[in-house]
């Protein structure tokens, strides 16, 4: 069972998503967050292997937030889900330890497919950000 976390300050965005993965087979919403106010305890409690993080939060970004749940629990893996194209956001959130980056407008069966990848030690990235990401090593 992949034991998901989901940081995403759009409500109605945020329900699909935990409806998504807790009607998935051997997917479980744990914990469920509209900002990083508190996250190191919410996490602590809910023990997820895999957060999905948006990165236009409130308050705290959410590349601020990789590196404190980086900091706090190494094990768990990030997979930012953001509608930032830019490259200064693609590679502040790498940096800081996420070890994907979809974009909003991937669809559900995508993403829940990205969740498998990135649980079996893969990378997964919407098409026009892996694209991003080798044009800067051209």
């Amino acid at each position: 069972m992949i034991k998901i976390g989901i940081v995403e300050d759009n409500n109605t965005l945020r329900y699909s998503l935990e409806q998504l993965f807790n009607k998935t087979e051997g997917m479980r919403c744990v914990v469920s967050l509209g900002n990083l106010m508190n996250i190191v305890s919410d996490l602590s409690k809910s023990c997820p292997d895999i957060l999905l993080m948006d990165i236009g939060l409130p308050n705290i970004s959410g590349i601020e937030g990789v590196r404190t749940v980086k900091n706090n629990f190494d094990d768990i893996l990030i997979l930012m889900f953001t509608v930032f194209e830019d490259d200064e956001k693609i590679f502040a959130a790498i940096k800081a330890g996420a070890s994907g980056y979809l974009l909003k407008k991937t669809p559900p069966e995508e993403i829940i497919e990205s969740i498998w990848q990135l649980y079996h030690g893969g990378a997964p990235m919407s098409p026009s950000i892996a694209r991003r990401v080798i044009n800067v090593f051209h």
